[in-house]
């Protein structure tokens, strides 16, 4: 039992000394095995004769080789400089400890994306077996690796000189002047390669994620930082000072300097006078008298759930597909709320419109179907996770700036010369004389109230504690970040610095769902105002609110279990994100009743074993699930309407 108790106590003691390596793989098994959104990541990887999965593939293949390498490496040569002191100093022991964990280590991250795949497809595909075979591979190079240098270095060829020397474990620390004599080289090159890899993400972070795909970015990242981490830990020993504490301490004092979450605005431009909500709808309903033939004027006001790109592949298909079914239904749109992708949804949809498309659920899945997440994902891991170690804003484009420009190289992928809408373009210099009113639900973090991005002014509606953003913001903004201030997802994208003339911050905007993620709140303000106005009048109209759901209806209220301080805060927090719209719409639908009018939902199902991808990447699977349910759903809003033009 002693030598048990020793043996354990020498692997404790070098895990603990390889604690960045393990933050690391820690942070993966969350990414590849935990979130929804990275499992619907690995669905995609397989060997495939389609080109782009094929490639990824690969790519993630080289990726994770690479972290797999990394985190032996620095494993390594974080051990080097250590000092063990073992109780009962038993030199076996040690040694072994010293030379199995750094080859443990190196495996786990292949462990980690095969069983993460296993996972996501519930079954082992031929390409997680050549994941977990590699790991096993690996190892046993590790293992051989001394007698590969000694057998290499005799052949003497012509390129010997890049075999690193064979530096072994000893029970004592090296100094970093004689690792670095021995592998400077090596060292230099890793050096290399990490500039490498945040030159590119920097510099062309969308081109770059996109072609390797959101699986290997995020591996890449992970073994690009264990470089970056290691390289500190031998400074460290070379100066003998506390770096890595001092490093730590500037990163909070710098996030008091270094904000560069700011919002693009279109220099020189002038917000234009918009039309009130009043004086919106007295105009657009003249509009309708005129073209209808009936005696009542039908209203649509849509509601459109946020969910990130799920969300808005499914909205988009549902508006898409009941335009298709009968053209023109479209003229009865008066206003559309939404929130976070139900935004990126309705925007495709409204600019789709604008632009006279005929085929509209076709062009807004064509838009939908890029990987948005790879480089939101890039700039998130590279060059905003750097600025925090600095204390200027160095890089201006953001990872949420980042993914607004994704949008925008989508939408040009599908813009004609005829088209009269360009996301990189003002938001209200295009929309403003839209007859449609256009809500996009972001929160003011400061104060909690709704601030609303919207083509028409809502003086009418303040009594309700919104914020009407352009009475704030006095220069336009580009429609893909007036999708994104709705979009501001937590920890994904970060808030919203927005200030007010003179460069002064107002305050900052994150994503509407937390105020309420269905924006239900503010379209039946809308209605509470429109129907006043048109009880004063003598026209007869009927309003039908539209609900686009995207979470699942349940019963499952199973009491939590264990972490009693932890969990059920953060179980509480997510069930109010999922249903603090559930109340809004359940009182809507009285006063809706009371007045003669109708609420119309529409829920996109789920299988209670289907992961739900919230970010922004949906695989093939995911995106199939989807259009099996649209017609469906088509069907019920098409009968519920009951609209003849």
């Amino acid at each position: 039992m002693k030598s048990i108790v020793r043996l354990l106590f020498n692997y404790y003691l070098v895990i603990k000394a390889c604690w960045a390596v393990v933050l690391f793989q820690v942070l993966g098994y969350f990414a590849l095995l935990v979130f929804d959104q990275g499992l619907d990541v690995l669905k995609e990887l397989e060997i495939s004769s389609d080109p782009v999965i094929f490639r990824q593939s690969q790519i993630t293949w080289i990726a994770i080789s690479w972290w797999g390498w990394q985190s032996w490496r620095s494993s390594r040569m974080i051990l080097h400089f250590s000092y063990f002191n073992f109780w009962g100093y038993q030199p076996n022991y040690n040694l072994r400890a010293q030379v199995m964990v750094p080859r443990l280590l190196s495996m786990v991250p292949f462990f980690l994306l095969a069983f993460g795949m296993h996972k996501a497809n519930e079954a082992w595909t031929p390409y997680a077996v050549l994941i977990m075979s590699t790991g096993a591979w690996f190892f046993v190079f590790l293992h051989f690796r001394k007698k590969l240098i000694v057998w290499v270095r005799s052949l003497h060829i012509r390129f010997h000189g890049l075999i690193p020397d064979y530096v072994p474990i000893k029970n004592g620390a090296y100094p970093a002047k004689f690792i670095w004599s021995k592998q400077w080289k090596w060292i230099s090159f890793r050096i290399l390669v990490m500039f490498a890899f945040f030159g590119a993400f920097i510099f062309r972070p969308i081109s770059t994620s996109q072609h390797i795909g959101s699986a290997a970015v995020v591996i890449f990242g992970f073994g690009t930082w264990l470089i970056l981490a290691s390289l500190i830990n031998m400074f460290e020993k070379y100066i003998r000072f506390p770096v890595s504490f001092t490093i730590l301490v500037c990163v909070v004092v710098f996030s008091f300097f270094n904000d560069n979450h700011g919002i693009k605005t279109l220099k020189g431009s002038v917000v234009p006078e918009r039309q009130s909500l009043n004086e919106h709808f007295s105009n657009w309903l003249d509009q309708r008298i005129e073209s209808v033939a009936s005696d009542t004027v039908p209203i649509i006001l849509i509601a459109a759930e946020g969910g990130g790109i799920r969300s808005a592949y499914w909205t988009a298909s549902v508006l898409g597909d009941l335009e298709a079914r009968q053209p023109g239904i479209s003229d009865n749109i008066y206003a559309i709320s939404s929130v976070s992708g139900g935004s990126l949804g309705t925007m495709l949809y409204s600019s789709l419109l604008e632009d006279g498309r005929a085929e509209i659920t076709k062009e807004a899945r064509s838009v939908l179907e890029h990987d948005f997440l790879a480089p939101v994902t890039g700039a998130l891991i590279f060059p905003d996770m750097l600025q925090k170690f600095l204390p200027l804003e160095l890089f201006t484009n953001d990872r949420a700036r980042v993914l607004e420009r994704s949008w925008e190289q989508a939408w040009s992928g599908v813009k004609t010369a005829e088209s009269r809408v360009d996301w990189s373009k003002g938001f209200m210099e295009q929309f403003r004389n839209s007859d449609k009113l256009i809500l996009m639900n972001s929160t003011h973090v400061e104060s909690g109230y709704r601030a609303l991005v919207s083509n028409v002014r809502l003086t009418e509606m303040s009594h309700s504690n919104i914020i009407d953003f352009f009475n704030v913001q006095g220069a336009d903004i580009p429609v893909s970040t007036a999708v994104g201030l709705s979009a501001r997802f937590p920890l994904l994208t970060p808030p919203a610095k927005v200030e007010s003339g003179q460069n002064e911050v107002w305050g900052h905007l994150v994503d509407g769902g937390y105020y309420e993620n269905i924006g239900a709140t503010t379209i039946m303000d809308v209605y509470s105002r429109l129907r006043k106005l048109t009880n004063d009048t003598n026209i007869h109209v009927q309003f039908k609110v539209l609900a686009i759901r995207n979470t699942k209806t349940s019963d499952d209220y199973s009491a939590s279990r264990g972490m009693g301080e932890i969990l059920p805060p953060l179980v509480t927090l997510s069930q109010i994100w999922s249903l603090n719209g559930e109340e809004v719409l359940r009182k809507g639908e009285e006063l809706l009743e009371q007045n003669g009018d109708q609420l119309i939902e529409v829920r996109l199902d789920r299988s209670d074993k289907e992961n739900i991808p919230l970010g922004w990447f949906l695989s093939d699977q995911a995106r199939s699930n989807i259009r099996k349910q649209v017609p469906e759903a088509v069907d019920h809003i098409h009968q519920e309407l009951g609209i003849v033009r």
